[in-house]
């Protein structure tokens, strides 16, 4: 695992059948750094999520989707760009999620629940959706020290 932090950035059409290349890619960075499967897990669902709703909803038919993860040793940093479409404002997170029998609805609610800390702002025309994950693996381990802290 690189000391440093990795990025990488990719600018992919807004489109869904690039949802999965981008989740492939940001798995093949996460693999790369070491980042644990339990952490990936959430980082890539979450990511898969964002890029769907700006491919699906925040950019016009044949725009682009701006993407890009950032790896540090204890974190990761998920950004999505989409380019907005006019009229459409900077979406809101849901206050609770949709009716069960509901066929859409759940992106930004499983995106808010998977990521250690989000935030959707303006970014020019579109949004601009942050998301930050914390290693799995070092919650983990501070939980154990602090139940075995507590043992003695």
């Amino acid at each position: 695992m690189s000391p440093h932090r990795v990025t990488s950035a990719l600018r992919v059409p807004a489109d869904l059948t690039v949802v999965g290349f981008v989740r492939s890619a940001f798995a093949c960075v996460l693999e790369r750094e070491a980042w644990p499967a339990e952490g990936a897990g959430r980082v890539l669902l979450a990511a898969s999520e964002a890029v769907t709703n700006a491919s699906e909803h925040g950019s016009p038919a044949g725009g682009r989707v701006h993407v890009e993860i950032a790896v540090a040793p204890e974190r990761v940093a998920v950004r999505v760009i989409d380019e907005g479409r006019p009229g459409v404002p900077v979406p809101r997170w849901p206050s609770a999620p949709p009716p069960p029998t509901s066929l859409r609805g759940r992106g930004l609610v499983i995106i808010r629940r998977l990521a250690d800390d989000a935030d959707l702002a303006a970014a020019g025309s579109g949004t601009e959706v942050r998301l930050g994950f914390h290693r799995v693996a070092a919650r983990v381990e501070a939980l154990q020290d602090l139940v075995e802290a507590r043992a003695a």
